[in-house]
């Protein structure tokens, strides 16, 4: 393009970049008389306009950078089409990627690769928590301003959770040098874990100037990805503190499971490692300008180590004096005469200190920091959680901090999973459900009950007032952070069972207006909305646009999917009590399935949408070719199982009426 063409409100002023998807350009925006702003204009390939799996991925881009309002990501500010061809306008950042700070530099300092983590890691918890996975983190995605600020860029093949990926089954987006052995072996199921693998490596390159794996081609690559240990960072770096080299080899590791919790737990050990080192050198530095007689005495003091000396030495500039040994005759020299005496004590007393040495506190927490890590419940049972959490909390439980605070709440999950399950299965078992167990409250026992049955028939705040009730039998206990003792657990978890189900309650209410904003934006962007009967938000979906479509009686069969999908799943609880809210308001229907009335419908919005598609081509307007493809795109997609003649039909005429005006974008 040239200098200074205009693409609606925007004038091209320089090209920044270009790459497979499209050339991004420096453009100028007149906000108002005597305002100007400077904005990144991304502009798709002309070659691509013919590519619907490449148009339907810039145009994912734009809806995913909307959702996304951080300091430290690239902020979108509008998006348009000029002459058919789409471009997005972008946040200009005025500094550099760090690819080229890289290239020019070398490699960077420790302590400013910590500062670029630490935003880096905000930028990417804030995407993981929309759901999102960048699937590209690499330095030159990575731009630093000239005040020194990180922000994220090219959202380009990132994946939204809460959308079937565009991209084909088991295929491997992203830069190979970059990314995760789950992304290599082309998983499906990519997590926002496989970020923080691509995180380690952008780390390990920043402090090296090199990656940690080189290959001669892509296919090699992967299988070091995969199988290949990373070098030590300490036989490379002298000054990296070994904090920093234990948390990059964790990004690193193979296994997700093995990586940390999330972004917002690395951005805490960044800043850990970071207040370590400060307060080092303060303390050295201390050390270095005190006076003999000013340095503190008694009890309290801290004894001096060596370490401390030395570090004050360096910090004054100054070197240790070596004194010269004494020379001392060999038949004199104590160790000598003890040598066998000690030889024999140290083999006995290192025996017994290995066999009754008891487990480290880390040892302890690595089983509570992977069982907690995981999303659902997975293989592990409710007692090897209790078990767990346990083991850590009987030792270590009484020291504050991050660590217990996870061994507690693992074991509260533990014994609510446990004690749900025992209330579902009494539940079912009519000769059951009225008569507590051994050892349960009589009342706190009857109200569980009625919350369940009025869970399963769907009237939530029903069920919000007897859990309250729940929660409300033994309060004091219900606040327990943990207890061994029998009659306080007995307690504590009639009210952490109601504390989770009254949180399942109320993200029930959120998903709605959520699933809502969803649809709407897919209809705003015309993208497609894949179908997966497996997953009970895609059946929600299905179901909710059907209701908006005038087809309830299809609508409700599929919320009765939904329910039986996640009735015996306790992680899909939320989507049970959506789910069983939404079905319950609609009555049942006819013994034909209300195929009568759906013929009727269908017939009736193909007539609407062929007179839509009359009006559209008489003027040429833009609004009505949206509501021709939009509802079209609805008769396709939420009749797309139908065998009836009638509705086949009428299916496969809006498909052809859909075809034809794909192309009056």
């Amino acid at each position: 393009m040239l200098i200074g063409q205009q693409i609606g409100p925007f004038t091209i002023e320089r090209e920044l970049g270009s790459g497979a998807m499209g050339t991004v350009y420096m453009a100028r925006y007149q906000k108002s008389e005597g305002q100007v702003r400077q904005v990144a204009l991304k502009v798709v390939a002309l070659g691509l306009l013919g590519n619907e799996g490449a148009m339907a991925r810039f145009e994912r881009e734009s809806a995913i950078l909307k959702q996304l309002r951080h300091p430290h990501i690239v902020r979108l500010l509008a998006t348009g089409t000029y002459k058919k061809t789409p471009f997005i306008a972008m946040e200009f950042v005025d500094g550099e990627p760090l690819d080229r700070v890289l290239a020019r530099r070398g490699r960077l300092g420790w302590e400013e690769v910590v500062t670029y983590g630490k935003h880096l890691c905000l930028a990417l918890q804030h995407a993981h928590e929309k759901g999102i996975i960048h699937r590209d983190l690499k330095p030159s995605n990575l731009m630093v301003t000239t005040d020194g600020v990180l922000k994220l860029t090219d959202f380009g093949i990132a994946k939204d959770q809460d959308v079937t990926a565009l991209t084909g089954m088991n295929s491997t987006i992203g830069t190979a040098a970059y990314m995760s052995p789950e992304q290599c072996k082309g998983d499906r199921n990519l997590t926002a874990k496989s970020d923080l693998y691509s995180l380690g490596v952008v780390f390990f390159e920043l402090l090296t100037g090199r990656k940690p794996f080189t290959a001669d081609t892509t296919v090699d690559m992967f299988l070091k990805h995969v199988h290949e240990k990373p070098p030590r960072l300490g036989k490379l770096l002298q000054d990296l503190p070994p904090k920093f080299e234990a948390l990059i080899l964790q990004l690193l590791e193979k296994d997700k499971d093995q990586r940390p919790i999330d972004a917002a737990w690395v951005g805490r050990m960044l800043a850990e490692i970071e207040d370590d080192a400060t307060a080092r050198k303060s303390a050295g530095l201390e050390a270095a300008n005190a006076r003999k007689i000013d340095r503190p005495r008694g009890a309290e003091a801290a004894p001096i180590t060596e370490e401390d000396r030395e570090a004050a030495r360096a910090l004054k500039g100054k070197t240790k004096k070596k004194r010269k040994a004494k020379a001392v005759p060999l038949l004199q020299q104590k160790w000598l005469h003890a040598a066998a005496i000690l030889v024999a004590l140290g083999g006995l007393a290192t025996g017994a200190y290995f066999l009754m040495r008891p487990p480290s506190a880390d040892a302890l927490y690595a089983p509570v920091e992977r069982l907690a890590a995981q999303k659902g419940r997975g293989e592990a049972t409710p007692d090897a959680r209790i078990e767990a959490a346990t083991a850590y909390l009987k030792p270590h439980g009484d020291t504050p901090g991050e660590r217990t605070d996870t061994a507690a709440a693992l074991f509260r999950a533990g014994w609510v999973e446990k004690r749900e399950g025992i209330f579902a299965n009494r539940f079912r078992k009519a000769n059951l459900r009225d008569n507590p167990g051994d050892g349960d409250d009589g009342d706190a026992y009857a109200a569980t009950m009625a919350a369940i049955k009025a869970e399963k028939d769907g009237q939530l705040p029903v069920a919000t007032e007897y859990w309250t009730k729940v929660r409300g039998r033994f309060p004091a206990e219900a606040k327990l952070p943990y207890t061994f003792d029998d009659e306080p657990l007995n307690k504590a978890r009639w009210g952490w069972v109601a504390d989770k189900r009254l949180k399942d309650i109320e993200a029930a209410r959120k998903l709605l207006p959520e699933l809502h904003k969803k649809i709407a934006e897919h209809r705003r962007f015309e993208l497609p909305t894949p179908f997966d009967k497996d997953s009970p938000e895609s059946l929600a979906v299905r179901a909710l646009r059907l209701e908006a479509f005038g087809d309830r009686e299809k609508a409700a069969r599929w919320w009765d999917a939904a329910i039986g999908l996640a009735e015996k799943e306790p992680d899909l609880n939320t989507w049970f009590l959506l789910a069983s809210q939404q079905r319950a308001a609609i009555p049942r229907g006819a013994a034909d399935g209300g195929l009568a009335e759906r013929q009727k419908l269908v017939s009736q919005k193909l007539a609407e949408l062929g007179q839509t598609q009359t009006e559209a081509q008489a003027g040429s307007e833009t609004v009505k070719w949206i509501a021709v493809r939009a509802t079209a795109r609805e008769l396709v997609e939420l009749y797309d199982d139908e065998t009836d003649t009638a509705v086949v039909a009428a299916r496969e005429k809006a498909r052809s009426i859909l075809t034809a005006a794909e192309g009056k974008r």
